[in-house]
């Protein structure tokens, strides 16, 4: 039996149980969808297990401070306390080689792996992978993300991982693959009108999978459910009109 560990989002852990522990998971979002938000509550939830996490974004750590500040997050307390490490791209990337292939050399990885080990990490937030995964060689992309997968795996830790929606066929096809290795995959959406949704695309033992759920992003909570709200041509439930009460005379109200 495997076990399961929190995701981080309250609303998720509670209808599914949380992730598998030491298997990865994949977010899908377009800008705007609440992708980093959930990447952030993803590794402060390593701090609120007493555990160390790390997050590797392509954001500058500062900006993600100010991010979590912003939402009421404690991301500063949970570095400052040890608990969570950011990590840029910047830091493990040789970057005019990144600038000519748009993606990471091999011994990046390698540098991850002995961050991950060394600082006792228990959960990795990748926000995003594509840096890792999106290589021009459409023929090895197949090997290429399996290999990725299961390197991130045999880490020993629980993996978050997060990639944008997908706009272009080769972008489609490497999602499709991400989604086939990996047991947890779920997208996040925003419409037109501003309206979030989380809808789980993939959890590996469930054959049914339910419709979308809305959520809002809130200061100190993050992603959190949406309230139900009752329809406007829905007639609000018919009460049962209460008798008026006896009037109380005078006399009755004093003693005799």
């Amino acid at each position: 039996m495997t076990d399961k560990t929190k995701l981080g989002i309250p609303f998720f852990d509670e209808r599914f149980g949380g992730i598998y522990q030491k298997r990865p998971s994949l977010c899908i979002g377009r800008q705007g969808s609440g992708k980093t938000i959930a990447a952030l509550q993803a590794v402060l939830q390593s701090a609120r297990q007493g555990e160390r996490g790390i997050l590797l974004s392509g954001w500058r750590a500062s900006d993600l401070t100010i991010i979590a500040n912003n939402m009421g997050l404690p991301l500063t307390e949970a570095i400052e306390q040890g608990q969570v490490t950011l990590l840029e791209y910047a830091h493990i990337m040789p970057l005019p080689e990144f600038e000519q292939n748009r993606t990471l050399p091999p011994g990046s990885f390698t540098e991850f792996q002995d961050i991950i080990e060394t600082g006792g990490i228990s959960r990795v937030v990748i926000d995003n992978i594509l840096p890792w995964v999106a290589i021009p060689q459409e023929d090895r992309l197949v090997k290429h993300i399996y290999s990725f997968v299961h390197a991130i795996g045999r880490m020993g830790v629980t993996p978050i991982l997060t990639i944008p929606r997908p706009v272009s066929p080769l972008a489609h096809t490497l999602k499709n693959l991400l989604v086939q290795q990996i047991p947890v995959v779920f997208t996040l959406d925003r419409d037109d009108t501003g309206k979030h949704t989380l809808q789980l695309n993939k959890y590996l033992g469930q054959s049914t999978l339910p419709p979308p759920i809305p959520f809002i992003i809130t200061r100190g909570a993050g992603l959190l459910r949406a309230p139900k709200q009752i329809p406007e041509d829905v007639p609000a439930p018919a009460t049962r009109a209460r008798p008026a009460p006896s009037p109380i005379r005078f006399s009755s109200a004093i003693h005799t």
